[in-house]
């Protein structure tokens, strides 16, 4: 596959030198197999990690407001200007912003580098039909191929490995992670994104598949497959190491996941926002996702009054891509509700943990992987006069989400059912890039509050938020 650009290829004797914050930074193992990725930078004291938070964001804040217009007009409103950041304390002055906030500077006023530089772009979800635009320039995605190189490092894979990527891969950033982390690290990659579950059965047992990266959800499927065809993936495949997220991965889940597979699970988390996978891991000691400081400052406020919470308190995550050259993505609430810690954890690395996603704040759901607002189906909804109040049901089939919408008929309406029920199919389905199942009810026959348009009914077990649990 080749070296990737910038990285020394490791030899058995030769450590990696890998630039970062414009220091050359040598990898030395702290056992033959090496326990850290980037020994320099996954221990570094945190005195020194907010140093240097320090400096690159007073550095992001510059470019923000001299290339962004976006921001430029946020800050003048807001009436901040650059000097201003001269601690980390200070980036309370800067207003948040969220998916709503964002979809103003569609589509290219949070661009802080010009056209040419973009190497490649993707894309998030928003509560309006508009997508947020990720753009990523040739550094970005080294540093993102990096970051996630240490998580798949962390969680105990190692050059020779074979990595079956499941994760989505398209404007999503879903699966090109981990996809430019195990070529970072020297594994061999097999980007077989998601669906195929006979054929993916057949790489794991074919390819002496070793590590696999999918929904937990998936996961579970995959291996009920397999035991369909007769086939016991913990004893017939060499598999050892599971990364699993964009859904809850819980203890239990986790649990059965190793017991079918034959593996350890770990949970990540990640936000399209921010290129998606990279962002935070659970390392073998289980207690909590590492953070990584050097590319993003992650604050923990009160969702009411926006205020920090103490370290260890619930909150509301808000994240600050503090590395990115093109997309500029400055105090980001996320609406995932958690606690932070600095303690240095039992693995010896010493960026902030990201605990037990306990929640949402914005009533978002997460179903099969993608973010899903139910304002927005209220939307399309609405567009067709002869539809009135709804319920958005969700359930699970054979470790699988699945959509039910059930929505009113108006009394007088003459149009068949079946050709309403298409048609909402086909609008709800062209959003969500998935196709929901349909029921058109009578006038009066769903269950509803007085002046309520819609109700979610969620009916998953473990359902509910997205990210890895302690």
């Amino acid at each position: 596959m080749g070296d990737p650009a910038g990285i020394k290829k490791r030899g058995p004797d030769k450590p990696i030198l890998f630039e970062i914050w414009n220091v050359k930074c040598e990898i030395v193992p702290m056992s033959p197999d090496g326990t850290y990725w980037n020994q320099r930078i996954e221990t570094m004291p945190r005195e020194e990690l907010e140093e240097n938070q320090t400096r690159l964001l007073r550095d992001l804040v510059d470019r923000a407001s001299r290339n962004s217009p976006f921001y430029r007009e946020l800050y003048r409103k807001a009436g901040i200007s650059p000097g201003d950041i001269k601690s980390l304390a200070d980036i309370r002055h800067l207003p948040f912003v969220d998916k709503y906030v964002l979809q103003d500077a569609y589509p290219h006023g949070h661009l802080m580098v010009p056209w040419s530089e973009v190497r490649e772009l993707h894309s998030a979800t928003t509560p309006t039909r508009h997508m947020f635009p990720i753009y990523a320039t040739e550094g970005d995605i080294q540093r993102w191929g990096e970051r996630c190189a240490r998580i798949l490092w962390m969680a105990g894979l190692r050059p020779g490995d074979v990595l079956q990527n499941a994760f989505r891969f398209g404007l999503s950033t879903g699966g090109f992670g981990f996809h430019y982390g195990a070529m970072t690290a020297g594994m061999t990659s097999v980007p077989a994104s998601i669906g195929g579950t006979d054929r993916q059965i057949d790489l794991m047992l074919d390819l002496g598949v070793t590590g696999i990266a999918m929904m937990p959800s998936y996961a579970f499927y995959l291996g009920m497959r397999a035991h369909e065809r007769g086939i016991d993936l913990a004893k017939d495949s060499q598999l050892r190491v599971g990364l699993f997220g964009a859904e809850p991965t819980g203890a239990q889940m986790k649990e059965r996941l190793g017991e079918l597979l034959g593996l350890t699970a770990f949970g990540e988390y990640g936000m399209n926002e921010f290129l998606g996978p990279g962002m935070a891991c659970q390392c073998r000691v289980e207690r909590g996702m590492h953070s990584w400081a050097d590319d993003f400052l992650l604050e923990c406020v009160d969702q009411e009054t926006g205020e920090p919470v103490a370290e260890g308190s619930q909150g509301e995550l808000v994240w600050t891509w503090l590395s990115a050259d093109a997309t500029a993505v400055i105090r980001f609430r996320s609406h995932d509700i958690s606690r932070i810690t600095w303690d240095c954890c039992l693995c010896g690395r010493t960026h902030p943990r990201v605990r037990r996603i306990a929640g949402r704040s914005d009533g978002a759901l997460s179903i099969g992987g993608f973010i899903v607002y139910p304002s927005r189906i209220q939307d399309v909804i609405h567009q067709m006069p002869e539809l009135g109040a709804f319920h958005i049901i969700l359930d699970s089939i054979r470790g699988l989400d699945q959509l039910y919408i059930k929505v009113e008929v108006r009394d007088g309406v003459r149009t068949p059912s079946a050709e309403l029920r298409q048609r909402l199919t086909n609008a709800i389905g062209s959003y969500l890039t998935f196709t929901p199942i349909v029921d058109m009810m009578p006038l009066g026959t769903l269950s509803m509050k007085e002046g309520e348009a819609y109700r979610v009914l969620d009916y998953r077990k473990g359902s509910g938020h997205y990210g890895a649990t302690d």
